[in-house]
């Protein structure tokens, strides 16, 4: 029920196969080109965990109610996790649910006390990816992913990447993006 535009269809194309960093401005488009990634890997790995991670909670219920409107994901597929939540129904949670959708400060602490089995991770969407840089959850989250041998893909979502070429390319190394 959306407008298809080609420069979507492309990112999409690429974004299923190489981890991506998507630089487009507010409006253009990448919360539908990050809902089709995610409903395509919830398609792929049935057993598999899909998370979207952005760094607020009123982010984080921005994007859920954007996605849910274009993801055909069963509402009972999906959870929203934040540290308010207790620990047990968290990791209650990351076992029975297959699309999650958190803070990065949430996963990693979860990562961290064992709540979450990374491996099960099979897509990762990080919105605002222009904060990956530093000591910031998002890059101690794919450190924790990737040290625990996790195959996964990155989505990295941002209207401002970075206002000069190294900080770019941190993000860049700190996501493991590849296109």
């Amino acid at each position: 029920n959306y407008e298809v535009r080609q420069y979507q269809v492309s990112i999409t194309e690429q974004a299923l196969f190489r981890n991506t960093l998507v630089c487009l401005p507010t409006g253009m488009g990448k919360t539908l080109v990050a809902a089709v990634v995610m409903h395509t890997y919830y398609k792929w790995f049935p057993g598999g965990t899909v998370v979207f991670l952005a760094p607020t909670k009123p982010l984080v219920t921005q994007q859920i109610s954007a996605c849910h409107s274009v993801m055909g994901i069963p509402v009972e597929d999906t959870a929203h996790l934040e540290g308010s939540i207790s620990p047990e129904k968290r990791r209650d949670l990351w076992a029975s649910r297959r699309v999650i959708f958190s803070t990065p400060q949430t996963m990693l602490n979860d990562i961290q006390q064992g709540r979450l089995f990374p491996r099960r991770v099979v897509c990762l969407v990080i919105d605002e990816a222009h904060k990956a840089t530093g000591q910031y959850a998002y890059t101690g989250v794919v450190k924790e992913l990737e040290s625990a041998q996790a195959r996964f893909r990155v989505l990295a979502l941002s209207a401002t990447p970075g206002a000069d070429m190294k900080r770019v390319q941190d993000i860049v190394r700190n996501l493991l993006i590849q296109h």
